[in-house]
This record gives structure tokens, C-alpha cells and sequence, in this order.
């Protein structure tokens, strides 16, 4: 896997440290990385909300789609 330099706020950082102290992330690295993917996990989702709101995709209409895809 490529590495990755960052700079990183230090109130931030302590925030990291103690979340590794009570045992949530192993390391550093871990935590970063988890935050990375929920970082995009919420971009990606606000991106397909947008593009439903674009498209008048409705969530029924969503919904009863899956549905017929089920069957």
C-alpha cells in the first residue's frame, strides 16, 4: 500500500491519540485511514443524492425499482 504524509491539526491529532489509548484504533494509521474511507463513503453518498435530486429520481420510485430487481 503507497504511503501517505500529512499534516495534521494538533488538537486533532491528541483526539486520535486518545481514541488509540481506550483501544479504537490501533495505531495512527488505522485511524487515519478509517476516517479516510468515511470520508468518502459521505462524499460518495452525498454525490448519489444530488444526482437522484438531478435525475427526479424519487426514493419510492427507488424503492419499488429494487423491488421489481428482487423478483
Amino acid at each position: 500500500m503507497p504511503k501517505i504524509n500529512a499534516e495534521v491539526a494538533d488538537d486533532l491529532l491528541k483526539k486520535i491519540k486518545e481514541d488509540i489509548s481506550i483501544g479504537i484504533y490501533p495505531d495512527i494509521s488505522s485511524a487515519v485511514n478509517a476516517a479516510l474511507k468515511k470520508a468518502y463513503a459521505k462524499k460518495s453518498r452525498t454525490f448519489l443524492k444530488w444526482l437522484m435530486r438531478k435525475e427526479g429520481i424519487t426514493e419510492a420510485s427507488l424503492l419499488k425499482e429494487w423491488e421489481n430487481i428482487r423478483r
